[in-house]
């Protein structure tokens, strides 16, 4: 039995799959519904985080035209997990605040050296605007 079938076929779906990267996920095709509201970090407005301190990341959300949510599981989710515990020698994202992401986002998209990751961080935050920052912040920040 020859295994260059098997083999090519293999090679052709990991390509095909990592030519979507930057497209945002369907999370109806990822996840069934009752756990998609539970991967990763709470949403902005999530009643158990209380209402006070999100009126800014709402107010971002609505300019943007995107979700935080939408943004990180297209851009973030792959090197820093699904609740931003931090993959395969990448940053932990959980537990900072919305400041800190927001300073760290906008430092790596105006070109400032923020550690060993900065030049694939760089490149991830150049084209997110000031609202699509904001709105990761308020997704990710406590």
């Amino acid at each position: 039995m020859k295994s260059t079938p098997l083999f090519l076929a293999l090679v052709l779906s990991l390509t095909l799959a990592a030519c979507g990267k930057d497209k945002p996920a369907d999370t109806a095709a990822v996840a069934p519904a009752d756990t998609a509201t539970t991967a990763g970090p709470p949403m902005p407005m999530d009643p158990s985080q209380g209402v006070a301190g999100h009126v800014e990341g709402v107010a971002a959300v609505a300019a943007s035209g995107e979700s935080g949510h939408d943004l990180y599981a297209a851009k973030c989710v792959t090197c820093h997990g699904g609740s931003g515990e931090g993959l395969a020698g990448n940053p932990k994202l959980a537990g900072l605040s919305r400041a800190d992401i927001q300073s760290r986002l906008t430092d790596y998209r105006d070109g400032k050296t923020r550690g060993p990751k900065t030049p694939i961080m760089a490149a991830m935050a150049k084209p997110l605007t000031d609202a699509q920052i904001a709105a990761l912040a308020s997704y990710l920040g406590e």
